[in-house]
């Protein structure tokens, strides 16, 4: 029995060998027919990316034209919208730069306006201190411009009026001038007079009969007139005729009342 295993062994011994031989045989075939798979699948993808890419080269050549001219036209595009920001970025500057310059304008006017405004209101208040000192007929005259102005005048109007105001106390203030006008007397009476005024200062009147005469002059406060039957009427009366050119103008001496002094004034009518 033993001598028949130990004959066996080396028989088995071979076996074994063959058979890991064989197994070994079949890894070597197995491997190389995977290599030989792979190879075939990655020339197909080779050659499938070789076809693409003739295809891809293909389709460039037939859309490079086509592409170039789109390419050519957007860059005329851009090239024309560029210039007209450009025009509408120098219009807009423009605009900018008037709009900067009038708005300046504007400030230096309202300004000038608010200044305007200033001198106006102190000249009206100017006027309003001696409007009670002026003689009575450019009272009259003053109160007919001051109605023109209504309720909430503008500033050009007020300007309007004060100037009419001036212009009319200028020409009263450089000549002789006679108006008419009714007086109440020292008995109470209302009694037409005609006055004559020499400038702003002074005036002097006679009732048409000469029964009463006298002579007015400003105060600090108001325009006053006075009775006085000192004076003659009569050269009152020539003074007016000469002044209304009934008579041959000549010099006449009527008294002027100043700090409680009587002088005597020479009064000239105008030739014309």
């Amino acid at each position: 029995m033993n001598i028949y295993i130990l004959k066996t062994i080396p028989l088995v011994v071979f076996h074994i060998k063959l058979l890991f031989a064989f197994s070994a045989f079949f890894i070597t075939l197995s491997a190389a027919a995977i290599e030989i798979t792979q190879v075939d699948s990655l020339s197909k993808q080779w050659l499938n990316i070789e076809s693409q890419s003739t295809q891809l080269q293909k389709d460039w050549q037939a859309q490079a034209p086509i592409l170039k001219q789109q390419i050519s036209l957007l860059t005329a595009e851009k090239k024309q919208l560029q210039q007209m920001l450009t025009v509408d970025n120098s219009s807009q500057e423009k605009v900018e730069n008037k709009r900067s310059m009038l708005i300046k304008e504007q400030d230096v006017l309202e300004q000038q306006q608010y200044s305007l405004s200033q001198q106006v209101a102190l000249l009206n208040k100017q006027l309003i201190l001696i409007d009670d000192i002026l003689p009575p007929p450019l009272k009259a005259a003053w109160k007919n411009e001051h109605d023109a102005l209504g309720v909430d005048p503008e500033l050009s109007l007020q300007l309007q009026v004060s100037l009419a105001k001036l212009n009319k106390l200028n020409m009263f203030a450089e000549r002789i001038s006679v108006h008419e006008m009714p007086l109440v007397s020292p008995q109470g009476n209302e009694i037409l007079v005609k006055q004559v005024y020499l400038g702003l200062g002074i005036a002097w009147f006679t009732s048409a009969n000469g029964q009463y005469t006298g002579w007015g002059q400003a105060t600090n406060e108001s325009w006053v007139w006075h009775f006085d039957t000192t004076i003659d009427a009569e050269k009152i009366a020539e003074t007016i005729a000469m002044f209304e050119k009934k008579t041959q103008a000549d010099f006449v001496t009527l008294p002027m009342y100043l700090a409680n002094k009587t002088l005597a004034l020479p009064i000239s009518s105008p030739a014309n």
